[in-house]
């Protein structure tokens, strides 16, 4: 049987939604039966510790040589380096670029994309397609969103009222906010946090801020619909898809004054358990448009058409 080689971002210390993707993938791939590795040099990443997607899926260790076959798959992701692009070049046709973020052509600029428009794209957000096929130029570009663990991110029985937020997203943006901030209310940060810490703040949160920006698809503001939180912050680029009035309190991406308006409109809906609980019950049924299982299910037809 060909093999499903996804390359993979050799990180293993801070969090990073694009390799959990990669590792689902890989394990979702693997449950139906065919056989994906992630191709790593270092190894399962720390903050991963104890995830059942990261237990389920194979490691190609690249620090040994290993030869990609005429048959074999291999997927490219957005952070590669101009060493890779002898192998994608060589039988293109047995290639796939998984482009998670469209915003990688731009701050990626060792790779020479034009020479790789004509290699099917793999990306994770109707917006993202939009970028790579009409302005970027890709021959082909196909949406398989990735998928919320429905089984980790959930609603804990009590919740606190406070803001969770990841400042990586936007560092020092939390400092600007908070002191327009009407109503004195708790706000936890969630930084260098395992999957299973983050998914413990995220069930006993009331809040999610989200401050994401230039976003392929955006997955910790579903995790935080999953976990039963009301939504404010930015949609930006990729969040788009998902986001709504009925879901959360949205702005456009760096709409800083809009932003405030957001978490004070977030934290005012708490007056009426009503309209909390018709926003959590929209969050939660938008996070089950993105599950796993769906995630896995789409990938595996994706990649079972081109073996």
């Amino acid at each position: 049987m060909a093999r499903i080689v996804f390359g993979m971002i050799d990180n293993n210390t801070r969090p990073i939604g694009g390799v959990k993707v990669i590792y689902q993938a890989v394990a979702g791939l693997r449950r139906f039966g065919l056989d994906a590795y992630v191709g790593s040099a270092v190894g399962v990443p720390g903050w991963l510790a104890g995830s059942r997607t990261a237990e389920e899926a194979a490691i190609l260790d690249m620090r040994q040589p290993h030869l990609i076959g005429p048959d074999d798959l291999y997927v490219a992701t957005d952070a590669i380096g101009p060493g890779r692009m002898p192998l994608l070049l060589r039988l293109p046709e047995r290639r796939v670029l998984f482009i998670q973020n469209h915003n990688a052509l731009r701050f990626n600029g060792s790779i020479d994309w034009v020479k790789l428009r004509h290699i099917r794209c793999l990306t994770v957000s109707n917006y993202s397609r939009r970028v790579l096929l009409e302005q970027a130029g890709f021959r082909e570009a196909h949406v398989v969103s990735p998928g919320v663990d429905l089984s980790v991110f959930r609603p804990a029985p009590r919740k606190r009222h406070r803001i969770a937020y990841m400042p990586r997203k936007w560092p020092g943006a939390v400092d600007q906010l908070k002191g327009h901030v009407r109503r004195t209310i708790e706000w936890l940060p969630i930084d260098g946090c395992s999957e299973a810490e983050t998914a413990a703040i995220l069930a006993e949160s009331t809040i999610f801020l989200n401050l994401g920006r230039g976003e392929g698809l955006g997955l910790p503001p579903l995790e935080a619909m999953a976990a039963g939180c009301v939504l404010c912050g930015f949609a930006s680029q990729g969040t788009t898809d998902f986001a709504s009035t009925e879901n959360g309190f949205w702005v456009d991406e760096g709409d800083g004054p809009g932003c405030i308006q957001a978490i004070n409109a977030a934290v005012a809906a708490f007056d009426d358990q009503e309209r909390v609980a018709r926003l959590i019950q929209a969050g939660m049924a938008t996070a089950q448009r993105y599950s796993l299982p769906l995630f896995e299910e789409r990938m595996a037809a994706y990649f079972r058409a081109l073996l």
